[in-house]
């Protein structure tokens, strides 16, 4: 063990350290996907206990409606729509509020689709009042539904080019402020009946504005590709009350290879890059209200070889890579991450009149159905902490819970006498280190301390050292929950991972959190680790750095699978 690659952090700073532990900001996965897209809330409503078993926060959901002369009305023509009559909409208002605080569909948003089939000429009021007019019905629905806010999907299916420059529009510096005043009305439309919403956008900035991080005269660029979606959302910028936030979902990442740390290079460019493009007026509330994020599509994990869009295994396992892709993801949003798939279901409907997301009219399937393990997988991105209890209390009643640790009690193997420090025994399987280049310290078991019982692992005076346990052999994407009581002098716990018996210096390690010290001065501590591709094994370090005359105790060492 090298002297120069191992520290140790003090309690204080562990608790402020996020590092695998899951005690980061809560991030929201979002779902979304072809079989959304042919329900209603009612539907929705009726397969709540579904929901609960994905691991997703919310959905997108999408409403239609005939009236009764006939007119019909979609959340995918909403922009060229007849008015949108809020009246229409009270059964499906009663419906979203069903869904508050459900497990699955906490955390939901109202769909709406940016492609006019009709493009709407810039210079027309009537047509982008009506269509402003429309969204802010939608917003009146979201807010009195209780859900978190919109999902506006930019994207061109129409061929409209909407947000593109055309002949007959004028010169590009007159049309790029008309397109700057109609995000300007629509954010003002949406914030005066729901200025607390979320406006999740698969694609904000990131739909046109990649790698603009290198670029010498972003709006040269952008006039001579004729580009009116950064005036727009800078118009959105102008008029964006602090209360309000968008996100910026990032279609692209399709695509993106965590192997390749293409999440966090786009996060950068999405808060970095991209203020290229931002109004310098508008950059500290671009870098304050909106979020990075991105969006995975699922049938890569499930297509075949000669799919173009294909990703396959990684460690043997196709959800695998997608685990790895997604892990990576929740670590670089900054709010929400939306997962979307078209082959299957999120859930198993029944009664549903369209089934336009079994598009091979074979056996329907969902998502769980052909990624088995799926819905785990999320709820564990999604919540940690969650998730581990949960785990916990599953295989404690089963009588599952296994402890790697043959000897969480620090007790010695032949009787010592009590109460009292016994320098250099060192338990099984416990092994220990120090830093030859700090103060030498002395290991060994205290018989006289102990929770619940008067014996645990103890280090006296060491400048850098800790006591180890050393995992038996483990597998990429594997869960270990590592708990242990500690006191007395800088106390830190952590786990550094191992290929083929020796350090793996660039997998990152994983740092424990603490509690404050008990009646008994026993502090509780634990480190939620998942095992990195690459590992195939761990060691635990329980170690402090000391002065000559401090000592630090450890006891009740247990470490737990929860795979």
């Amino acid at each position: 063990m090298k002297a120069t690659r191992i520290f140790f952090l003090s309690a204080a700073a562990l608790a402020a350290t996020s590092i695998c532990a899951g005690n980061a900001p809560r991030k929201q996965l979002v779902g979304h996907g072809w079989d959304l897209l042919a329900v209603s809330p009612a539907e929705v409503v009726r397969h709540a206990d579904e929901f609960a078993k994905t691991g997703l926060d919310g959905i997108s959901i999408s409403l239609r409606k005939t009236l009764p002369d006939g007119r019909r009305l979609s959340m995918s023509s909403i922009l060229t729509d007849p008015v949108w009559p809020r009246e229409a909409f009270t059964n499906e208002i009663a419906d979203l509020k069903k869904l508050k605080g459900k497990p699955g569909l906490s955390h939901c948003y109202l769909s709406a689709f940016w492609t006019p089939a009709r493009r709407l000429a810039w210079n027309d009021d009537a047509a982008w009042a009506r269509a402003i007019g429309n969204m802010r019905t939608l917003a009146q629905i979201a807010r009195d539904g209780q859900v978190d806010g919109l999902l506006i999907d930019p994207e061109d299916y129409s061929g409209s080019k909407q947000f593109q420059l055309r002949s007959d529009d004028g010169d590009f510096d007159s049309v790029n402020g008309l397109a700057r005043r109609r995000g300007s009305e629509f954010i003002e439309a949406v914030a005066s009946v729901y200025p607390n919403a979320k406006l999740l956008f698969f694609w904000l900035l990131s739909l046109s504005c990649q790698d603009f991080s290198s670029v010498a005269d972003p709006q040269l660029v952008l006039k001579t590709k004729g580009d009116l979606w950064p005036a727009f959302v800078n118009g959105m910028l102008d008029r964006l009350p602090k209360t309000m936030r968008l996100i910026d979902g990032n279609e692209h990442a399709y695509r993106y290879e965590a192997s390749r740390r293409d999440f966090y290079v786009a996060a950068w460019e999405q808060k970095h890059g991209m203020l290229q493009v931002v109004d310098e007026r508008n950059r500290d509330l671009y870098r304050l209200n909106v979020c990075s994020g991105s969006g995975h599509y699922l049938d890569n994990y499930i297509n075949p070889t000669n799919s173009h869009w294909y990703m396959g295994p990684v460690d043997g396992s196709r959800l695998g890579h997608f685990a790895q892709n997604l892990r990576q993801a929740v670590a670089c949003a900054e709010d929400t991450v939306w997962i979307y798939g078209e082959k299957c279901a999120w859930v198993r409907w029944r009664g549903v009149a369209s089934k336009r997301w079994n598009a091979d009219k074979t056996e329907y399937r969902t998502w769980e159905d052909s990624l088995p393990g799926i819905s785990d997988l999320i709820a564990r991105l999604k919540d940690p902490q969650e998730w581990k209890e949960r785990k916990l209390a599953e295989k404690t009643r089963a009588g599952t819970l296994v402890d790697l640790n043959g000897n969480s009690a620090c007790a010695y193997g032949t009787p010592l006498e009590a109460g009292k420090f016994h320098a250099g025994k060192v338990p099984k399987p416990y092994v220990t280190w120090q830093d030859d280049k700090n103060t030498k310290g002395v290991f060994g078991v205290d018989t006289g301390t102990g929770v619940g019982d008067s014996s645990s692992l103890c280090i006296k005076g060491s400048g850098n050292g800790c006591f180890l346990f050393n995992s038996p052999p483990v597998k990429p994407g594997e869960t270990y929950l590592v708990r242990f009581r500690t006191k007395g002098a800088m106390p830190s716990a952590s786990v550094y991972w191992k290929r083929q018996g020796a350090w793996d210096w660039s997998l990152r390690g994983c740092f424990s959190t603490m509690g404050d010290p008990e009646t008994d001065g026993w502090m509780r501590g634990e480190i939620l680790a998942q095992v990195p591709p690459g590992a195939d094994s761990f060691s635990v370090l329980l170690g402090a750095k000391q002065k000559p005359d401090e000592q630090t105790w450890f006891d009740c060492v247990i470490v737990n699978p929860l795979d």
